[in-house]
C-alpha cells in the first residue's frame, strides 16, 4: 500500500489513501480505489494525464481492469481490490460472503426527500457537519466517523436519536452491516444525504485528507467537496425515503448506480 501525494498521483481511479505506517492505521480509514473519476483533475499536474500502475487482485494476483469490485475486512476496516471472479465469490448469500471479508455493494442512492432537521440532528449529537454513519458488526452497534486533515475521527457519542432516525425513515434500517454508510453533507447550509458504500466514505476522507491546507481547509477543499458530491449525484439513484423508491424522473437527467 503506497503513499500518495497530489503531485505524483497517477489518478483517483487507482488512488490510495496513505496509510501510515504499520500499527498506526486510524479508524475508519483504508486504502481504497476512487471511482469518481471527475475529481482526477485536482491531483492531477496541471490538469495532464498521468499513468496510472498496474493493479491486481489482493486475493489471486491476476491484473484487474480500472473498475473493478472491493471487499471489505470489517475486523481491520481495510478494503481490498479484486477481480469479478473473486468478488463472486463473495456475493450475497454465498458461503465465503459470511467469513472474514465482505463485497462492497455498488448502488448509490441519494435521499433527496431527507432533509435532517436541527432537531433530528442534534439528537445525534454530532458535532460537525460532514459525517458518515454504519452499523459494526465486530462492534454491534452504529459507529460515525468526522472526516477531516488527519483522516476519519470516530465519533464517541452513543447516538441516542439513530432509533428514532429508524423509526421515522425506515429506509436507513437496510444499510448492509459494514459495508454500507449514511452519508450526511451539511456543510455550507446543505442538506444531502446519501446511502453509499463505504469505500466512497474512505475516498472523501483520503480527499480531505490530502487538499486540507491550515486551519480551516482552504479553498481547495471546499472545491473538491462541490465537486464530489455534484458527481456522486449524477451518479445516484433518487430515491424516496417514505417507501424506498425510485423517483420518477422529473427531467432532471437520469441517474443511476453506476460505479
Amino acid at each position: 500500500m503506497g503513499s500518495w501525494r497530489p503531485e505524483s498521483a497517477p489518478g483517483l481511479l487507482s488512488w490510495r489513501e496513505e496509510a501510515g505506517r504499520p500499527g498506526e492505521q486510524q479508524p475508519g480509514q483504508a486504502p481504497v480505489a476512487l471511482p469518481l473519476g471527475a475529481l482526477r483533475r485536482f491531483v492531477s499536474r496541471e490538469g495532464q494525464p498521468q499513468r496510472r500502475p498496474l493493479e491486481r487482485c489482493e486475493l489471486c494476483s491476476a491484473l484487474l481492469l480500472p473498475t473493478h469490485r472491493h471487499l471489505l475486512a470489517p475486523e481491520r476496516r481495510q478494503v481490498l481490490c479484486v477481480c469479478d471472479p473473486c468478488a463472486l465469490l463473495f456475493r450475497a448469500g454465498s458461503q465465503a460472503g459470511q467469513g472474514q471479508y465482505r463485497l462492497i455493494p455498488e448502488r448509490y442512492r441519494w435521499l433527496r426527500d431527507l432533509e435532517l432537521t436541527d432537531a433530528e440532528w442534534e439528537a445525534l449529537g454530532l458535532p460537525v457537519n460532514l459525517v458518515y454513519l454504519f452499523y459494526s458488526s465486530p462492534a454491534g452497534r452504529m459507529l460515525a466517523f468526522y472526516p477531516g486533515p488527519a483522516g476519519a475521527t470516530e465519533s464517541l457519542l452513543d447516538l441516542d436519536g439513530w432509533q428514532g432516525l429508524v423509526a421515522r425513515y425506515p429506509l436507513l434500517g437496510e444499510l448492509l452491516p459494514d459495508v454500507e454508510a449514511l452519508l450526511v453533507n451539511r456543510v455550507r447550509g446543505a442538506r444531502e444525504t446519501y446511502l453509499v458504500p463505504i469505500d466512497v466514505c474512505y475516498r472523501l476522507t483520503g480527499l480531505i485528507r490530502a487538499c486540507w491546507r491550515g486551519l480551516s481547509g482552504g479553498l481547495e477543499v471546499e472545491q473538491v467537496l462541490r465537486t464530489f458530491f455534484a458527481e456522486l449525484q449524477e451518479q445516484a439513484e433518487i430515491v424516496t425515503t417514505a417507501a424506498g423508491r425510485a423517483a420518477p424522473d422529473l427531467g432532471e437527467g437520469e441517474h443511476d448506480t453506476g460505479s
